[in-house]
């Protein structure tokens, strides 16, 4: 017991100690994404927070809550060390709230604390599964949950595991009685989601009716359905709020049915690149189709998926907006999900089937392989190589 309780302090303190390695990283990265980007004529550190920043500070361009924080540090000083630091924070948290995920879900507590220090990690690093002979670009052309570039999406993935983290203990309970102060803290934080980057709430609000509707036909309360459904409701508000900026003015655009529109707009392979995307939910998934009907988290988690995947798939954006393919970060929000989701999957199947060592090692070199390719990335961003690289 005694050695037991040592191991896990030792564990506990290497992720302690990758944590602070990371946040000095990211720090070093955002920073230089804020101050070296405008200066640089080869644009070196290219990312798009630095453009949410001028938008906020000089162009009073309110289409997020970003915006507003933005504001708030450059009238205090040194916003060129405040901005990396909270997004340097946001993005370290991530990594803490999946670990976090992992234990409350059903299951997660026959996962040794080290597995889920380990998926807690790939997960924040796994992108879209690197072959030159696919896409010679390691981020654009790719479907990736993860990217460094992006303040809107950095601050939305943050919210959002905390939403579903509050989600999944309410879901689990609201058909015995809901609980008010676990209604309205979710309430709340899938509205602050939204108001980061509506993306969330675009893949989150049809898939939480998907549930609400299978529940009515399984005769759960009308009343206990139609209140969890009232919960989109602020965030449908800031939804309408947030579309009033974007699709109005110089910014003017619409959204239009365009079926593989946003796939194929980068990448030089793009319909292989969208399946070595995703090559480690393929093989989790083809091992443990069984468990879909027995393991409804990891069902929930492909349908969350194949909603994001869909509307990615299908809508896309006219006008002054055209070519930014703005659905792919509802895609990626639930991209991030199922690799969570579907490593936890992979690891429980190991040891319910008797520990099958072959296939457990294919899929976790595969998502060892996406982990590889996102940290490969993040190295070249540090070194100052754009997102395009």
């Amino acid at each position: 017991m005694p050695k037991r309780s040592a191991d896990k302090k030792i564990y506990m303190w290497l992720y302690g100690a990758f944590l602070c390695v990371y946040f000095a990283a990211l720090f070093y990265l955002f920073r230089a994404e804020l101050t070296v980007y405008p200066t640089d004529p080869d644009f070196r550190f290219e990312s798009d927070t630095y453009v949410h920043v001028i938008f906020a500070i000089k162009n009073g361009y309110f289409h997020s809550l970003s915006a507003f924080i933005y504001i708030l540090l450059s009238k205090l000083p040194f916003m060129d060390y405040t901005i990396p630091c909270l997004l340097s924070f946001m993005t370290v948290g991530a990594v803490v709230l999946v670990k976090r995920l992992i234990e409350v879900l059903p299951g997660g507590e026959k996962i040794p604390a080290p597995v889920v220090y380990i998926i807690s990690i790939l997960s924040n690093f796994a992108m879209g599964f690197y072959l030159p002979f696919v896409n010679r670009q390691h981020y654009i052309g790719y479907e990736n949950a993860n990217m460094w570039h992006n303040s809107t999406y950095i601050f939305m993935r943050f919210f959002a595991v905390l939403t579903v983290i509050v989600f999944v203990k309410l879901y689990r309970s609201y058909k015995d009685g809901i609980d008010v102060k676990s209604f309205c803290l979710y309430t709340l934080l899938l509205t602050v989601t939204t108001g980061f980057k509506a993306s969330f709430f675009t893949v989150f609000a049809p898939f939480l009716a998907i549930l609400l509707l299978r529940d009515l036909f399984r005769k759960t309360k009308f009343l206990r359905v139609f209140v969890m459904a009232c919960s989109v409701l602020p965030s449908f508000v800031v939804l309408v709020l947030q579309s009033l900026v974007l699709f109005a003015g110089e910014e003017k655009a619409s959204i239009v049915f365009a079926p593989f529109k946003t796939f194929s707009e980068r990448g030089d392979h793009p319909k292989v690149s969208l399946i070595v995307s995703v090559l480690f939910l393929i093989v989790v998934l083809a091992f443990n189709i069984p468990k879909l009907k027995s393991d409804g988290i990891y069902a929930g988690s492909i349908l969350f998926f194949v909603i994001g995947f869909t509307e990615a798939l299908l809508l896309a954006e006219s006008g002054a907006r055209d070519e930014a393919s703005n659905f792919m970060w509802g895609y990626s929000i639930t991209l991030y999900f199922a690799f969570i989701i579907a490593a936890k999957r992979a690891y429980l199947s190991f040891l319910e089937s008797g520990k099958k060592l072959p296939v457990f090692l294919m899929q976790t070199g595969v998502f060892l392989w996406h982990a590889v390719s996102g940290a490969w990335h993040f190295v070249l961003l540090l070194l100052g190589f754009t997102f395009f690289k």
